[in-house]
């Protein structure tokens, strides 16, 4: 589990963003060290967060477990559902900036306010959906909201959890007023259901769409991937080997690829792009440039017979592989 906090973090992006660059941060099989529950489950949310990869995207409010510049920094931060920041009485928290050099990151989310269930007889929006007391759907069949009404009137109704109301496949439904008397049901309401890993509506109203979710589908069949030939970007190949023994043709570097998890590596050619890769900073193309400052490189060893390995950036544990042409390690 070296660095399954940096892998996870690109399978997420990629998962969210359809797609992943060269990253020095790769993952492999033997990293993962986690359990997971049931493709599709869902869980409470207690254990998603708890198990939950980080979203190290330009677009997440919640940074745990992602790089961050220096111990100590601080910065808000929420991890409440999408929409329901600031609204109500959901508020940011602050998050701090701990470990050193490359291990640094950004810990637990702390003090941040995020959707409760509503309370019906109160003037607190507390599941920050904008709406408070007897006028938030989800208190339409709270007794203190059965109030009299005229026949045919009706009113928005909702029963999922907080967080959920009008997200994904969720919406509200409606209730009716027979005789004097809203109904016991809610009509044509959508609350949560188990994802479905392999299609394209957000069934758990988390958020996240089929694969992307990795909370829920980490273990779904259709959400695996492997390198093969159709699917490698021109000019790039499959790793020989897996795990921490993957190696790389002499000259190229490795890429992750894939939506799913564990996203799959793919072995591209160094270019003038790819130099803020670690495993090109050995390439001529890359000489000189201000990416691969503090790398420290060496030619390959013949007994490496012309293969790279594919991961070689975990300081201090690949200063001794013979098959790491550089490294962050001391000369």
């Amino acid at each position: 589990m070296r660095r399954i906090v940096a892998a996870l973090s690109i399978a997420l992006a990629c998962a969210l963003h359809a797609g992943c660059g060269s990253s020095r941060a790769t993952f492999t099989a033997d990293d993962a060290g986690a359990e997971a529950g049931p493709a599709g489950s869902l869980g409470s949310l207690g254990d998603a967060a708890a198990s939950a990869p980080p979203d190290c995207s330009a677009a997440s409010t919640n940074l745990a477990g992602c790089p961050c510049p220096a111990r100590g920094a601080t910065q808000p931060c929420y991890s409440g559902a999408v929409g329901t920041r600031g609204v109500g009485a959901c508020k940011d928290g602050t998050q701090t900036c701990t470990g050193t050099g490359e291990f640094s990151s950004w810990g637990n989310c702390v003090g941040d306010v995020t959707p409760t269930p509503q309370a019906c007889t109160g003037t607190v929006d507390g599941n920050c959906n904008a709406k408070v007391g007897c006028d938030d759907p989800t208190c339409a069949k709270d007794p203190v909201c059965d109030t009299g009404c005229t026949a045919g009137q009706t009113r928005a109704c909702y029963d999922g959890a907080a967080g959920t109301e009008n997200r994904g496949a969720c919406k509200d439904g409606l209730q009716t007023c027979v005789a004097g008397k809203w109904s016991a049901t809610c009509t044509g309401q959508v609350v949560p259901v188990a994802e479905d890993c392999c299609g394209a509506i957000d069934s758990n109203c988390n958020g996240l769409i089929g694969c992307s979710d990795l909370f829920a589908c980490i273990t779904a069949a259709c959400c695996q991937n492997a390198c093969a030939p159709a699917g490698l970007d021109p000019g790039c190949v499959c790793p020989t080997g897996s795990g921490d023994s993957a190696k790389c043709p002499n000259g190229d570097h490795s890429v992750t690829k894939g939506v799913g998890f564990p996203p799959f590596q793919e072995c591209c050619p160094c270019t003038a792009s790819t130099c803020n890769d670690l495993g090109c900073c050995g390439e001529t193309v890359c000489a000189g440039k201000a990416a691969c400052a503090g790398t420290h490189c060496k030619p390959l060893a013949a007994a490496c017979g012309g293969m790279v390995n594919a991961d070689c950036d975990e300081f201090p544990e690949d200063c001794d592989e013979p098959c790491c042409k550089c490294t962050t390690c001391p000369p």
